[in-house]
């Protein structure tokens, strides 16, 4: 069987399943070990009976038992960097990737050319920051997360791309004694009554659910972050899609004298607030 042929009777299970194709072609890609442009050279070529058994073994647990593909290769892209992943932290998501970019945008914008120190509080896979500190030299990145697993994984994350990231573990603040630049949070969002697909329910609640509306971490982060900002400074979140009047709600009072940004990700979805502190966004 070639590899195309093999990848058309995987995406017509993904249709079967209702699965996603692109995950599918992921799937293959990564097991064979080839770079995408290597694997459409090789599309016509046979595959190796030993892999293709591996992979629609593999293909089972993703259209069936609705374990994600990344959790299968073990890693996420994000940013153009490998993040190792498992059911201790959350998958990388695109919108996530536009909150990083905002992020770089505006500490070029606002800090320039000087030492920036950034949290990423609720880091997980330590995804947002430590793309931060790849990304920008400048930055002295600090990544926490309450999950002593998640840690485990963000601590990996770390010394594999050479972030050089302090790590810390905290619930929110608690730990945590110095005062930043910039904090980035993506914290959970998900009301805790929503109810949500299979495949989602393998990565670990602590990091979906986020109370009753879906916005507690929020209140809670924006309180505590005042004894943790210099008076020049940049609070981001990326938030659900209908949590925007709330969160600027929240925002306003912790912040009355604050700039508050609103942005939509590209699917036109209200879906990241940013704050900034003393001239920052003005």
């Amino acid at each position: 069987m070639t590899y195309e042929s093999l990848l058309r009777l995987a995406n017509k299970k993904a249709r079967e399943h209702h699965k996603e194709e692109e995950a599918a072609k992921l799937l293959l890609m990564e097991l064979s070990k080839q770079t995408a442009s290597e694997f459409f050279l090789n599309f016509k070529k046979n595959v190796d009976e030993t892999l293709q058994k591996k992979y629609l073994d593999a293909l089972d647990q993703y259209l069936i038992h609705n374990i994600p593909v990344q959790h299968l290769i073990g890693h996420s892209y994000f940013f153009g960097y490998a993040f190792k992943v498992n059911e201790d932290v959350l998958i990388p998501r695109a919108e996530t990737e536009q909150l990083v970019g905002h992020v770089l945008y505006y500490i070029d914008t606002y800090f320039p050319n000087q030492k920036v120190n950034l949290l990423d509080l609720g880091t997980g896979s330590g995804c947002i920051g430590l793309t931060l500190a790849l990304e920008e030299k400048s930055l002295h990145v600090t990544i926490s997360d309450i999950s002593e697993k998640a840690l485990k994984i963000a601590s990996f994350n770390n010394e594999n791309l050479h972030a050089e990231a302090t790590v810390i573990q905290s619930d929110l603040f608690d730990s945590i004694e110095e005062k930043f630049d910039v904090i980035v949070s993506n914290p959970p969002y998900i009301p805790d009554s929503e109810i949500v697909e299979d495949i989602v329910q393998k990565e670990p609640s602590v990091a979906l659910y986020g109370g009753t509306l879906g916005v507690d971490f929020y209140d809670r982060i924006l309180e505590q972050a005042k004894s943790h900002i210099h008076e020049k400074a940049m609070i981001a979140f990326e938030h659900g899609y209908q949590q925007k009047e709330v969160i600027y709600g929240f925002a306003r009072k912790h912040f009355p004298t604050g700039t508050i940004i609103q942005m939509k990700d590209l699917a036109g979805k209200d879906r990241f607030t940013l704050i900034g502190i003393g001239g920052v966004l003005l």
